[in-house]
């Protein structure tokens, strides 16, 4: 079994607990677990009937293609796709013919594009803490609504990695690169990944 990003995996749990914060806003008591078990996060204005509308099950039309992937002399596949419960979305794992370089994008679906920029931001700030896994200077990126990327190693030096957040619509979009520390992930390759993901959701989630 792979290890999720650390960052990713922290996404959903982040609005998780701004759904929590929302529902007592609106004099909504949430429960006594609703900080970790709540099911579908929503933003603080969306009608009534909208955070209970059905999501599809299956989202792993939105994930870029092995093809898509292109480096020199190496070629990727498809390794493993996991299905993201809270909120709904997937997760794809590709990996290279040797195994040394792994690209895990996840993709978390929620029901308003205002709710998918809040788990932006909440995450983006992260991406200044080395401790999650990637040491390295967070900058804009121009791909999607809110690109961040992180570029550099991780925190002891086993690895180059980066990482590469969007959103576009109300999907958010979380990439972790991972390779050998004597082939470092290149930000322009990071973003060329990103761009082809952020097309693939254009065209694959509805409105």
């Amino acid at each position: 079994m792979k290890q999720v990003s650390a960052i990713a995996g922290l996404a959903a749990t982040t609005l998780v607990l701004g759904a929590a914060v929302a529902g007592c806003a609106s004099n909504k008591s949430p429960g006594p677990s609703s900080t970790m078990s709540s099911s579908a996060p929503t933003s603080s204005a969306p009608p009534p009937s909208g955070s209970g509308a059905a999501q599809p099950s299956d989202y792993s039309n939105l994930l870029i293609k092995p093809t898509d992937i292109v480096v020199p002399g190496d070629s990727f596949t498809l390794a493993q796709t996991l299905p993201v419960p809270t909120p709904a979305g997937i997760e794809g794992v590709f990996m290279n013919q040797s195994g040394s370089r792994k690209i895990d994008d996840t993709i978390y679906v929620y029901a308003f594009p205002a709710t998918a920029g809040q788990a932006l931001d909440a995450n983006a700030k992260m991406l200044s803490d080395p401790d999650l896994g990637v040491q390295g200077t967070p900058a804009s990126v121009d791909v999607g609504t809110g690109g961040r990327m992180v570029v550099g190693t991780s925190p002891d030096g086993s690895k180059a990695k980066a990482v590469v957040m969007f959103t576009e619509g109300r999907a958010l979009a979380v990439v972790e690169l991972d390779s050998p520390p004597n082939d470092p992930v290149q930000p322009d390759f990071v973003t060329d990944i990103a761009k082809k993901q952020d097309a693939a959701i254009k065209s694959g989630l509805p409105a």
